[in-house]
């Protein structure tokens, strides 16, 4: 059996899961949702709380960053431009595992599918996914490594969803919208885009190889590497939504306020 059949076997479930969810329309911007939230109460929480991981420059690298794994998000990567703020709300609620299992409450996203990275243990051996991991560090370096068997793999079962050149913009999440343009995936969080160092860097090479061998829910619940813990039981979702528009406006689209 080649390896285009078992990943297309493999990778079934979640096909179905995403075709069998209605088709959605092309959205605008995230920027367009800054309606809610008060700024400067945002600014205050995440001063406050936040930084201790996501550091004062929403770069990832607050006081405690090392201790966890995967590193914190960096908010001002790229990357955070095709994340809505319905989930970044939801993250910081219900923390990042309750979102991609559901456990929300009821509360559903607006337009999105919450979908977390499925496994390939059954698919590919140890060796193949540690050789994988190298080909893909390969993108995030600009250094091609020469591995037509990696090639072939991220070809079949990663380029769905990460795109031919691991640029996080494959056809089955991204649907109809436009490539070389920003845009909010239509699954959330989107897939990485490997090209980004500053997002590559926040992942070892342990907690990859589980992602692959496991998924993602499996690598948290099972492994036990971190995730985006709830902090509904600590703020309210007015000061929840004033911590999102102060992460968008200040980090994501790089322009913070200046007291008057």
């Amino acid at each position: 059996m080649s390896l285009q059949t078992l990943f297309k076997t493999a990778s079934a479930g979640l096909a179905l899961g995403l075709l069998a969810a209605p088709a959605l329309a092309a959205k605008p911007p995230p920027q367009a949702e800054l309606k809610k939230g008060d700024y400067w109460l945002g600014k205050e929480i995440f001063e406050e709380i936040c930084f201790s991981c996501h550091g004062l420059k929403g770069d990832g690298k607050g006081p405690s960053f090392r201790s966890s794994r995967p590193r914190p998000q960096v908010f001002t990567s790229s990357y955070m431009k095709r994340m809505t703020d319905d989930y970044m709300f939801m993250i910081v609620k219900f923390g990042k595992i309750n979102v991609l299992l559901g456990k929300t409450k009821g509360m559903k996203l607006k337009g999105a599918i919450p979908t977390a990275m499925p496994s390939f243990g059954e698919v590919l051996e140890e060796p193949q996914i540690r050789k994988l991991i190298q080909w893909e560090r390969g993108i995030t370096s600009g250094k091609k490594i020469n591995d037509p068997e990696s090639a072939e793999i991220f070809k079949d079962a990663c380029s769905q969803c990460h795109g031919f050149k691991g640029r996080g913009d494959g056809d089955r999440p991204r649907g109809d919208q436009p490539l070389g343009k920003p845009f909010v995936s239509e699954i959330q969080p989107p897939p990485m885009n490997y090209t980004l160092k500053e997002q590559m860097e926040r992942f070892d090479d342990e907690f990859l190889f589980a992602l692959i061998k496991m998924g993602r829910l499996e690598a948290t619940t099972v492994k036990k590497f971190d995730f985006m813990k709830a902090y509904g039981h600590i703020l309210n979702d007015k000061e929840i939504w004033g911590v999102v528009r102060y992460v968008r406006e200040t980090f994501i689209n790089g322009k913070p306020r200046k007291k008057k």
